[in-house]
């Protein structure tokens, strides 16, 4: 299964979740950032998109990522996808929490600030170990990735989420001028990331 056509769809898959794990990770920080109190609308906005693009994510590696990488690793990758599913348990808790509150709840921001770090250790044992671990073993890549891809777009559309083009440009501005990386910085959250169509702001479901 080593061929061309299965390496280049291997690459597309990893590059897919990494692409999710950078605007994840973009968007904590983005809310670092921000006043709740002063602008507790952005803030519920930023929180409850994050959390609907960790759904989809999640639910994409739980059904099809997941279960072709513990049928690649076999018992030598056992101990690393157990962890995984129980890191997807923990961060699920929060996020139903997070449902559950509001910009006034006093807590709201230390759960999403919480869940941020969990997110950060979640994604570091991904890519450090879980994925350089399936770049060498035998997977049909190329069944994986048009997998992904159909259940990804029906994930985003179920949730009222609209892909952007914005996940390359900034992978690119990282190597580019500093000037670059500071547009990309000023950028409010809701035009660095995919974003929900037609949410209405008091929406907190």
């Amino acid at each position: 299964m080593a061929t061309r056509s299965n390496a280049t769809a291997k690459n597309q898959v990893l590059n897919m979740l990494k692409q999710d794990h950078k605007r994840a990770q973009q968007a904590f920080r983005d809310f670092s950032r921000m006043d709740g109190e002063d602008d507790e609308e952005r803030c519920r906005a930023l929180v409850e998109q994050t959390c609907a693009e960790l759904e989809v994510h999640a639910q994409l590696e739980e059904e099809l990522f997941y279960p072709a990488a513990r049928s690649a690793l076999a018992e030598d990758g056992e101990d690393l996808m157990n962890e995984a599913d129980v890191e997807h348990m923990t961060f699920k808790m929060l996020i139903e929490q997070l449902k559950a509150m509001g910009p006034e709840d006093e807590k709201y921001g230390a759960t999403f600030t919480v869940l941020g770090e969990y997110i950060k250790h979640h994604i570091k044992e991904e890519e450090d170990e879980m994925f350089k671990e399936l770049a060498r073993v035998d997977l049909d890549w190329e069944t994986l990735r048009s997998d992904m891809e159909q259940s990804r777009e029906e994930l985003m559309e179920a949730r009222g989420l609209q892909e952007t083009e914005e996940a390359e440009p900034r992978e690119r501005s990282s190597s580019g001028s500093s000037a670059s990386k500071g547009s990309s910085a000023s950028r409010s959250a809701g035009e660095s990331r995919p974003h929900a169509a037609s949410k209405p702001s008091k929406d907190r479901s």
